[in-house]
């Protein structure tokens, strides 16, 4: 149950299987793949790193990354995935709070470094590793796997030691730190294995972000197991289309919004997709609309999943279940136990909603430096997303809301707390609230209820663009309603829920 302990297996049984093809057609074998993690692994811990101390990650996907990740899970230290679409102030805090010793980083991110605190780039010292293109200042990835010894790690690593430091939104603009160990991610890759049928002769192709958790472990799911990983820098639909049919791809896992993508793609008529065998869809809810031309176009192989970075997988649904239970997420996979509580702690009945709790060998092991919202989040062994759902009479659970008001638009999760205060700092705006409407495309979109300081509404462009100077560009409005006043309760709180009902009363769900 530990990262990293299947490579010398694998380098042993499949020495000259194809590990990883990255995009360019460059290939890894396993025993490649194997020689270059214990490489790397070796270099970094000559340059003073081991166990549980953190080195953040931030680059585009590649070969190199998921090599960045086998190695540091077998030192036993702790990766800290950093998204390439955060800001440098949003850089800087993760960094900053997760204390970072390291930082490996892609050529075309390095210049970011630079924007970093002092206190956060002495702390990283001469631990600064560029994977390519390195600049003089820095150390080149090269150099590691040039002095590294290629043999396994024999750090002593336990199941319940942390792998990596998940970050994810804060409800108050404050990101959270999810402590996630090497016994939940390989419990999870053992579940996958057995609920989606992967095996070592599988192909597979996740285009999502590795900083994201999901597509990150899928891809390391394969090589796991002794099978192929496809790594694209990024999705691209008719690239995406044209390497499944290239690879024979088996499996994928995607978010709703890459799923329009690729059915409004020429190349879904033209390639030959029928090697895939298991679509698999996260991230958020697949909207009804869009399942059903899914599942014409690929037929059986759609499946969708319920989990987060703090669960993995919570509930699976096949293509069948799909068809006969409109906007199921499934019933829980093996070893997870799923309650629907009400507000006192009580079970509700079946059909009734409340506020959905999980148990089960994949959660994660707390909030970094963050007892209060650990505890917050739990109700002794039970752990909640903040989501509300109902379960029927034959155990399907049907999500239906959010307690907290996160938006999800296309895979990311967005808080309007951090929304609103950026939205707050523009001159001439008094208040704001923000709330997420459905979209065909992207699942939820973000809209926002400006209350301006006088009768002058403030410039509604000029406004998204202020929001997309200081957040990432996923999070900005998509649309702006000005309001004289916004509903409240009787402390004050904005009832965000009055504002979305318009716009979602015509569904059960509201997500």
């Amino acid at each position: 149950m530990i990262l990293g302990r299947s490579l010398l297996r694998n380098a042993v049984l499949y020495p000259d299987r194809r590990a990883i093809i990255s995009e360019d057609g460059a290939v890894l074998t396993h025993g490649a793949f194997a020689d270059r993690v214990w490489r790397l692994a070796s270099g970094l811990a000559q340059r003073g790193l081991g166990k549980n101390d953190r080195i953040a990650v931030l680059s585009q996907n590649s070969a190199d990354y998921l090599c960045a990740y086998f190695a540091i899970g077998s030192l036993g230290a702790w990766m800290v995935p950093i998204s390439t679409v955060l800001k440098v102030a949003d850089v800087d805090f993760r960094m900053d709070h997760c204390e970072a010793q390291a930082l490996l980083v892609s050529g075309r991110f390095a210049p970011l470094v630079s924007g970093l605190r002092d206190r956060v780039r002495r702390r990283l010292l001469d631990r600064i590793f560029v994977f390519d293109g390195a600049p003089a200042e820095y150390i080149a990835v090269a150099e590691l796997l040039a002095n590294g010894k290629p043999k396994p790690s024999d750090v002593q690593i336990s199941p319940s030691d942390i792998l990596y430091i998940g970050y994810t939104s804060g409800t108050t603009g404050t990101p959270k730190g999810a402590l996630v160990s090497h016994g939940a991610i390989v419990s999870g890759f053992l579940y996958k294995a057995l609920d989606y049928g992967v095996t070592d002769a599988d192909v597979t192709i996740n285009a999502g972000p590795y900083w994201h958790s999901a597509p990150r472990d899928f891809a390391a799911l394969a090589l796991y197991l002794g099978g192929t990983s496809v790594v694209p820098s990024g999705f691209d639909a008719e690239q995406y289309l044209e390497l499944v049919e290239r690879y024979r791809v088996t499996n994928s896992f995607v978010v709703p919004t890459m799923l329009q993508m690729l059915l409004a793609s020429p190349g879904i008529e033209m390639r030959d997709i029928s090697s895939m065998r298991c679509l698999i869809s996260g991230g958020s809810p697949l909207p009804t609309i869009v399942k059903e031309r899914v599942l014409s176009r690929f037929g059986t192989a759609l499946t969708e999943f319920y989990g987060a970075t703090e669960t993995r997988i919570i509930t699976s649904i096949s293509a069948a279940e799909l068809n006969a239970r409109e906007r199921s997420v499934g019933r829980p996979i093996r070893d997870v136990e799923l309650r629907i509580l009400d507000s006192s702690g009580n079970e509700v009945p079946r059909g009734e909603i409340g506020e959905v709790f999980v148990r089960g060998p994949g959660l994660f092991s707390g909030y970094y430096k963050d007892p209060e919202r650990t505890r917050a989040a739990h109700r002794g062994e039970w752990f909640s997303l903040g989501d509300m759902g109902r379960r029927d009479e034959d155990g399907y659970l049907y999500l239906v809301d959010r307690k907290n008001d996160m938006i999800i638009s296309g895979g990311e999760n967005i808080y309007p707390n951090e929304v609103e205060e950026v939205l707050r700092r523009f001159p001439g705006v008094k208040d704001a609230a923000v709330i997420g409407l459905p979209d065909e495309l992207w699942g939820e979109i973000v809209a926002a209820f400006v209350v301006p300081e006088s009768d002058a509404s403030p410039d509604s462009q000029a406004l998204i663009e202020f929001c997309a100077r200081h957040l990432p560009a996923y999070m900005k409005p998509r649309r702006i309603d000005f309001a004289a006043t916004l509903p409240r309760n009787a402390v004050g709180k904005v009832l965000r829920r009055e504002l979305r009902e318009p716009f979602w009363k015509n569904g059960e769900a509201r997500i």
